[in-house]
């Protein structure tokens, strides 16, 4: 079948226009910033215009102009272009009357633009090679996308300024691209023998120009679309028409249908002549250079399609109707009573979001040219986005601490994993822990340094010494006072007896020998004093010797060992009697340690578990805190703007990405509770078994041996420094 030409749509054209110098003046005046800053950006976005002045009818011109269009929506959330704020005259020609239109609207900016992307898509979906699978497919998609674009200008532009874009053109001009789109599935139809399919589809068409054929008149009397159209779409009418009633024909043959079969081939040929004889005349009538929206072969392609079309039509006619008449004697019914064919649509309109696939669609617009632009309002909506992100943030960590202080206290509760020490042994069968015992503590060590250092300085003996050449002296002067008072008053009585009242000298006051009383006494508080301390000293002596020898002595290892391996009440260890005269580090507890390894292994792992769940958790919320610190709604925000009450549901999306970490967080915190669980009652199996209770035995006697130590050499540290004090 050869191709049937196709009608495109003329491209408006516009007038320059200068984007920068507009919106720097608009920078700086409402988003007080120096315009400057943003001179690329604006001349970005003059350039892009100046591109699409020139887009060629390809995919390249599709693309330039759907790139300006889309930079056209982002810069709409942020300058708001009207007559009233930025004032850009836009100038436009209609594509028909080619009469300019100037506005100081935005959107009549976008209504051109896409109008031309729609035009262009229709010039594409025209130049295609539909003798090819290829290009049929190709072809079929552009004229839906076009139709889709058409119609997204009557849904969105209402008042159009040109009749270009009046609602009476796009909607007759979706039309036309609709049933041109089918026309080429009709087409591809056609190879498959499916006659009662594709008279439908066929019917579809005819019905569809027809439609178009009656809404047109009115805008070829205003001379808005060529008279060429009217007549394509008037024979194709008739044209795919005749198709339907041929196909239709087809399947009533087979059906045996033969009276209703020639019929139809009766109505297709009168179908088929009238296509005929109208694309005969538009043969003569048809001027390429005067209608540029048609393939220059356009009449003469139209007329080869009709007269082979009615060849057809008429051979099957003539040898149909000579079968029914000699064989099949079927009665022929008038065309007033067959059924009309059905029709089958199968096309619909592209929205404008589907003509690019999702990661297409952002390589063609590009990157947002004003992305460092943010208004004030995003502002303060991303402000309310990163407060409910903050709420998340602290709810999680707060659900990470409570969980973590949970374990940390049922840790604490079974002293855990300190109370394991107990039961673990060396290569030699020897309890670390009791060796730990055998030694002396790092608060032992420092005492011994302490006491060492403050022996060196000066000793409690040498203190002793200087007191009590102190106490001596003191003692000498003072009974040196006193016999001098006792002379003087022995002195003044015998003077007295001599003279009477004629001696008047005063005798010694008694304040002074009270004074000298009161220093006796002190002095004889003070030696009662030092005694007590030297016998409190004397009392902790060999202990405080111990600890002058400092921290890293033998004696004060000794003292420990010794202490955990003296004699002592008898004690029940690992199921027998430990008698007095055995050392605890000797006893063999090889055989109990060996049945409590499992229970011990079980603990282990379980606190190991316990460790890495944690951790997990941990590093799960800061990773959520650094998602959420990177995560940025501004560009999202700006898309939206314009839209109501969006933000909380647009919030409550947007924090839906953080939901695997939330979920990763409570997945972990019931883990833990099943491995407390699991913890608690492998504890208490460990802790309530025989051989657990016998090795308690043994270590709570070795822990308060070592108190004990303790406990005597902190009181002859204390003692040492309250001597030494006292003795200063």
């Amino acid at each position: 079948m050869n191709q049937s030409p196709t009608i495109h749509v003329p491209t408006k054209r516009t007038d320059e226009v200068d984007w920068a110098n507009p919106l720097k003046r608009y920078i700086q005046t409402t988003y007080q910033e120096d315009p400057e800053k943003y001179a690329d950006e604006a001349n970005s976005i003059h350039r892009l215009r100046q591109d699409m002045r020139g887009a060629g009818k390809d995919i390249t011109g599709r693309d330039l102009l759907y790139r300006y269009y889309g930079q056209l929506e982002l810069l709409d959330l942020r300058f708001p272009v009207d007559e009233n704020h930025i004032r850009i005259s836009f100038t436009w020609y209609d594509a028909f009357t080619l009469k300019a239109t100037s506005q100081f609207s935005l959107a009549y900016e976008k209504a051109s633009t896409i109008f031309n992307i729609a035009s262009v898509l229709s010039a594409i979906a025209a130049t295609q090679n539909r003798s090819e699978p290829e290009g049929l497919k190709r072809a079929f998609n552009f004229f839906q996308a076009s139709a889709g674009m058409y119609t997204y200008i009557n849904d969105n532009f209402l008042h159009a300024p040109s009749t270009d874009l009046s609602r009476d053109t796009v909607k007759l001009l979706s039309q036309l691209m609709l049933t041109q789109a089918q026309e080429c599935f009709l087409e591809q139809s056609l190879v498959k023998n499916k006659p009662a399919l594709i008279a439908k589809l066929a019917a579809q068409a005819g019905w569809s120009y027809g439609n178009i054929v009656e809404n047109m008149g009115d805008l070829i009397s205003r001379s808005v679309f060529d008279r060429s159209w009217l007549t394509v779409c008037q024979i194709k009418q008739k044209y795919l028409a005749s198709i339907a009633q041929y196909q239709k024909s087809l399947a009533c043959e087979g059906e045996g249908k033969y009276g209703e079969c020639v019929c139809r081939l009766s109505v297709a040929e009168t179908l088929a002549k009238e296509a005929n004889k109208l694309s005969n005349n538009f043969v003569s009538s048809f001027s390429p250079t005067v209608t540029q929206t048609l393939p220059p072969d356009a009449a003469t392609s139209l007329q080869d399609l009709t007269k082979s079309n009615l060849a057809l039509i008429s051979e099957k006619n003539n040898s149909a109707t000579k079968d029914n008449d000699m064989v099949y004697h079927e009665a022929v019914p008038q065309e007033s009573v067959i059924p009309p064919i059905d029709k089958l649509n199968a096309v619909k309109q592209m929205p404008i979001q589907d003509l690019y696939g999702h990661n297409e669609i952002q390589k063609v617009i590009g990157q947002d040219i004003f992305q460092r632009l943010i208004p004030l309002s995003v502002h303060e909506s991303a402000s309310l986005y990163s407060e409910e992100k903050a709420k998340m943030v602290r709810s999680e960590t707060e659900r990470c601490d409570v969980s973590n202080g949970e374990l940390e206290a049922a840790l604490e509760y079974m002293k855990l994993p300190g109370a394991l020490v107990k039961f673990k042994t060396n290569s030699n069968n020897e309890s670390r822990y009791l060796n730990e015992l055998a030694s002396p503590t790092s608060e032992v060590k420092q005492w011994a340094q302490l006491i060492k250092t403050e022996e060196q300085k000066d000793t409690i003996k040498d203190l002793q010494m200087t007191l009590n050449g102190l106490k001596s002296k003191a003692k000498e002067v003072l009974e040196e006072v006193s016999l001098t008072l006792e002379k003087e008053q022995r002195d003044y009585d015998g003077m007295k007896a001599k003279y009477g009242d004629l001696w008047t000298q005063s005798p010694s006051k008694t304040v002074f020998r009270q004074d000298l009383l009161d220093h006796i006494e002190s002095l004889e508080k003070a030696a009662n004093s030092d005694q007590h301390l030297l016998q409190r000293y004397n009392q902790y002596l060999s202990d405080i010797m111990i600890l002058q020898t400092g921290e890293n002595s033998d004696d004060l290892e000794k003292i420990f060992a010794e202490a955990l391996a003296s004699p002592n009440n008898d004690t029940f260890v690992g199921g027998r009697r430990v008698s007095n005269a055995e050392s605890l580090l000797d006893v063999d507890t090889s055989k109990s340690e060996e049945d409590i390894n499992t229970k011990l292994h079980k603990i282990e792992e379980c606190l190991s578990n316990l460790n890495k769940v944690r951790k997990e958790r941990m590093d799960t919320l800061n990773d959520l805190k650094e998602k959420t610190h990177q995560d940025d709604i501004s560009h999202l925000l700006i898309l939206n703007k314009k839209s109501q009450n969006i933000e909380p549901q647009l919030f409550a999306t947007e924090l839906e990405k953080f939901s695997p970490y939330r979920n990763r967080i409570t997945a972990s915190i019931h883990h833990q509770q099943a491995l407390l669980q699991d913890l608690t009652a492998n504890f208490k199996s460990l802790m309530e078994g025989d051989e657990a209770k016998t090795l308690q035995t043994r270590w709570d006697h070795a822990e308060r041996r070592r108190r004990e130590v303790c406990d005597r050499l902190r009181k002859a540290k204390d003692s040492y420094l309250e001597v030494k004090e006292g003795l200063r």
